[in-house]
């Protein structure tokens, strides 16, 4: 009888102790939604009020200096400043100066807690910070929190702060795959500005630092794209030793290397490692100058599946390369003829056959085409 009891009165605290938790959690969540709707409410007065100073400089509305406290007011300047243009931007700048909004935020970021506060303020500094707090982005780039490195680079770039690269880059090397990540992103913004440090980062750095880093700084190279960065990276490709890196370089100079990469890259058709005679072939495509097309055609009988497949679909997007791959569909080694076969269709070739057919001007190339396409599908 004592154990039923106690078992009741267990289950009874059990029920009064998750009855309260639940209500606990009610009331937060209630409590937070109004707060959200009040803090929504005031940034839509200080847009208000904000928009009406930037449309009229003599405006005569009064905004307290406390507002600078503010977080909603705080939203309200960042929604503008991602907004406007012009003279209206040295208007607002003059607002955030005058109120210490940067000089606020500066203070909060250089504290060592609360987390979420520090990472609130460098995120602020990235949407509003003029080039006066790009020394302070710099110094943070080290900051022993992940986002917060990853918000003061994104303020960088997006003021085109120029001697925050090499300060950018020179982090590579220390920073995790994901952070890493997100630094070329911003160097990507940069643009042609980054190619060149980049670039020097590589050549200095392929023995000695960390091949993940360098592949990364290679990469953003290719997503730049900057053509004169072409033939300094040929000579670089030569120099690597590790094969992470080749394929970086390989497939970065199919859209920087232009016509005097072909050379180098045909070369590496030849290589004994299949992975860098597949990636070449795919930025000989990417290039699309004709010299390429008696490598690829080669290509097409690689031994390996990825080369043959890389080296007909670069045919594909070269001038006078479909006329090889319809060539190639009578070639005696089966593969290079499957090869072909698949890039004519990838590329649309295989239905422009179908419809010329169907309009009674179908060519010889088509009907060949067409019916080795017929003949390999009954063909078990």
């Amino acid at each position: 009888m004592n154990g039923t009891r106690i078992a009741f009165f267990a289950v009874g605290v059990v029920f009064a102790v998750d009855t309260v938790l639940l209500l606990g959690l009610i009331t937060l969540k209630t409590v937070h939604r109004r707060r959200m709707e009040r803090h929504d409410q005031r940034r839509s007065i200080y847009l208000g009020v904000l928009s009406r100073r930037l449309a009229f400089p003599l405006h005569t509305d009064y905004i307290d200096p406390e507002v600078a406290r503010d977080g909603a007011f705080l939203d309200a300047v960042i929604d503008l400043r991602n907004t406007v243009a012009g003279p209206e931007i040295d208007t607002l700048a003059g607002i955030i100066d005058r109120y210490g909004l940067v000089k606020r935020q500066a203070a909060r970021l250089r504290s060592r807690f609360p987390l979420g506060r520090r990472l609130r303020a460098a995120v602020s500094l990235a949407e509003m910070g003029d080039e006066s707090s790009a020394p302070l982005l710099i110094e943070f780039l080290s900051d022993r929190e992940p986002e917060i490195r990853i918000q003061c680079a994104r303020g960088l770039g997006r003021m085109q702060h120029t001697p925050a690269i090499d300060a950018i880059i020179e982090r590579f090397g220390k920073e995790s795959p994901w952070v890493r990540s997100r630094f070329a992103d911003t160097l990507v913004g940069f643009g042609a500005l980054a190619a060149w440090p980049l670039l020097a980062y590589a050549r200095v750095n392929h023995d000695y630092d960390d091949n993940a880093a360098v592949v990364e700084a290679i990469r953003v190279l290719g997503t730049i794209g900057e053509r004169d960065i072409g033939p300094p990276l040929s000579d670089l490709l030569a120099k690597f030793r590790n094969p992470e890196l080749k394929i970086a370089a390989i497939e970065a100079l199919g859209y920087v290397g232009g016509p005097l990469a072909v050379t180098p890259l045909v070369a590496y058709m030849q290589d004994h490692d299949w992975r860098l005679r597949a990636k070449a072939a795919n930025s000989l495509g990417e290039i699309g100058d004709p010299q390429a097309s008696p490598a690829l055609r080669l290509g097409l009988e690689d031994e390996n599946w990825w080369v043959r497949r890389n080296s007909a679909g670069a045919l594909a997007g070269i001038p006078g390369g479909l006329g090889i791959l319809h060539e190639a569909l009578h070639a005696d080694d089966q593969f290079a003829r499957d090869a072909a076969a698949e890039a004519l269709a990838d590329c649309g070739e295989l239905g422009k056959a179908r419809e010329r057919q169907e309009q009674g001007q179908a060519t010889a190339a088509d009907l060949e085409l067409l019916g080795f396409m017929i003949e390999d599908a009954l063909v078990p």
